[in-house]
């Protein structure tokens, strides 16, 4: 919710137009919406490299927990 408040206070305080070069054309957009452009790409990048860490950690997590259940079943033996 407090990102979309941000959001609208970015594009109702940045009406003017940029202009932005590509590698083969360039365009004139609202520096609003290259604001939020920019922001959702680090959202989806960030989201995209954390997947990865999480996955290691369950993984992790799992192995350990096999651990202590062999550990557990010895020692009451």
């Amino acid at each position: 919710m407090i990102l979309v408040i941000i959001a609208f206070v970015l594009g109702t305080q940045n009406p003017a137009l940029v202009k932005v070069d590509y590698i083969i054309a360039s365009s004139e957009v609202p520096l609003a919406s290259l604001i939020s452009l920019c922001v959702v790409f680090g959202l989806v990048l960030g989201l995209l490299l954390s997947i990865g860490k999480i996955t290691r950690l369950k993984r992790q997590i799992r192995q350990q927990q096999r651990a202590n259940q062999s550990i557990q079943a010895q020692s009451s033996k």
